[in-house]
């Protein structure tokens, strides 16, 4: 039986986290028996905080909310319950965002798939709602250090950044990519191998959000772990339910933090 743990951060999202749980409660039901399921959810709401159920899901080996009602972002969120939870029974480690639906295969698909051994991060086919597009996979090659200083200039100045996003970036979305071993996936729903963990350790990002995917693939080549885009294990997203209510004036900043915060780690 193989053991599969699912983190995720709630801010202020309840009616999508409920729609998140079933989902996954409906897929680790056609796990048949072969793998238990975990869950473990931030809540970063701070105000206007509602109850998460945690009982009524038949599938699901267990539910742990971690009530921290403080907005501390995505991955602190994270690796503040990766701190109070034993990862190493794991042969998976998700971590996502709550504004995702699991399909009725996904789980039974991930525990089917065939990666090398030194898999560190297998990246699914990720849906958007939005466009019907495959998200991923976000890179398939290394951003050089002079790519990563342009994009920082570009969020520093927000009217060029949104020439650039409706341009080339809408462009590479419209693009197809053949399975395998790319750079990174897409950070709202990362599928983590027990390898990586071993090799890796628990996530310790320290930006509040944004550049995530990143930070995971430069920990992979780091430790000699490959990234496998897989679409034949398909989840759909939703999209921008928490970052929407984000200011724009945040989007920008944070990502120059990120952005910075790689440089100076990794290049």
């Amino acid at each position: 039986m193989e053991h599969i743990s699912i983190f995720c951060v709630n801010y202020n999202s309840y009616d999508v986290l409920d729609a998140y749980l079933r989902s996954i409660d409906q897929s680790a039901g056609q796990t048949a028996g072969s793998a238990l399921v975990d869950v473990f959810i931030a809540d970063n709401t701070v105000d206007d905080i509602k109850p998460i159920a945690t009982t009524c899901h038949n599938n699901v080996n267990r539910i742990k909310v971690f009530a921290f009602h403080e907005n501390i972002g995505y991955f602190k969120a994270i690796t503040r319950m990766m701190k109070a939870v034993d990862t190493t029974p794991y042969d998976f480690v998700i971590v996502s965002n709550v504004d995702m639906t699991l399909q009725t295969d996904t789980l039974s698909s991930l525990l089917a798939s065939r990666h090398p051994d030194d898999t560190g991060w297998i990246a699914p086919a990720i849906i958007s709602r939005g466009t019907g597009n495959d998200i991923n996979p976000q890179a398939t090659c290394r951003y050089s250090a002079t790519k990563l200083r342009i994009m920082r200039w570009f969020y520093r100045l927000p009217p060029i950044y949104n020439l650039y996003v409706n341009t080339f970036h809408r462009l590479k979305r419209m693009r197809t990519n053949a399975p395998g071993e790319v750079y990174a996936g897409h950070g709202s729903f990362i599928v983590l191998t027990r390898e990586y963990m071993a090799r890796c350790g628990i996530i310790d990002y320290p930006v509040f959000l944004y550049c995530e995917e990143i930070y995971i693939a430069e920990e992979c080549a780091r430790h000699g772990l490959k990234v496998i885009y897989n679409p034949e294990i398909r989840v759909d997203d939703i999209g921008k339910v928490s970052t929407g209510k984000s200011s724009k004036r945040n989007y920008y900043r944070w990502n120059i933090e990120g952005i910075t915060y790689i440089l100076k780690k990794y290049y």
